[in-house]
């Protein structure tokens, strides 16, 4: 479903993982998503959770697992959804173009897909650059999504157990986009289509169950140099 893939350009890399905070009214700024303070049932806080489509919403919500940082979790349980429309939890305080986004996910359920992502430079619910760990195939992917249209441009395989924790991190720098698994470089893409500031989201796709813990974001500075 992914489409044509498109490798744009692959280089050895060690990618950073920055703890940050991030406020609304300081985009310098750097944040780490408290969870904690949510309660549990309720849909998270500062997240919007846009239709489905045909009247679907996605079941968005913070639950208690004692295998998260805080004991508490964003959980995004399976509902089938049109194609182009997959469970998005977007972030509504940061609109960033370049950023590290650092979070750990787990595909905790799901039959026909498990796993979960990123998505950035969202403008939005059906245009952004979507980062994706695919519990079912053992890949890591970067992809483009333009319209709700899904192209992927880079992916790679890897170890991704279900039912287990993975830290997911992505430093976006213009067109340069370093992906790292669990500390570890996974490739670095290139691609120029989105150019611009936009939310982060939290993804799921299908019938996955997905939960998403130690979320933290660190705009880059403008001065600072590539790896």
């Amino acid at each position: 479903m992914w489409g044509r893939a498109r490798i744009s350009c692959v280089f050895l890399a060690v990618a950073s993982v920055t703890w940050a905070e991030l406020g609304a009214s300081a985009q310098d700024a750097t944040t780490s998503i408290d969870i904690g303070t949510n309660e549990i049932g309720a849909p998270p806080a500062g997240f919007d959770l846009p239709p489905l489509g045909d009247g679907k919403q996605g079941r968005w919500t913070v639950v208690r697992d004692a295998t998260a940082k805080t004991g508490i979790a964003i959980e995004h349980a399976g509902v089938q959804s049109a194609e182009d429309r997959p469970p998005l939890a977007i972030y509504r305080p940061a609109s960033l173009k370049n950023a590290e986004i650092n979070l750990r996910l787990k595909a905790a359920g799901g039959k026909s897909d498990q796993g979960g992502g990123v998505a950035v430079r969202l403008s939005n619910p059906q245009t952004y650059y979507l980062i994706q760990l695919d519990a079912l195939r053992d890949r890591v992917l970067f992809s483009l999504v333009s319209n709700g249209s899904s192209e992927e441009i880079v992916g790679v395989d890897a170890d991704i157990a279900s039912h287990a924790w993975h830290t997911l991190t992505v430093r976006a720098k213009d067109d340069e986009f370093v992906v790292s698994l669990d500390g570890t470089w996974a490739f670095t893409a290139f691609d120029k289509t989105l150019s611009r500031a936009g939310r982060i989201a939290l993804w799921t796709e299908g019938d996955s169950i997905t939960r998403f813990d130690s979320i933290a974001i660190a705009p880059l500075s403008a001065s600072e140099e590539r790896y």
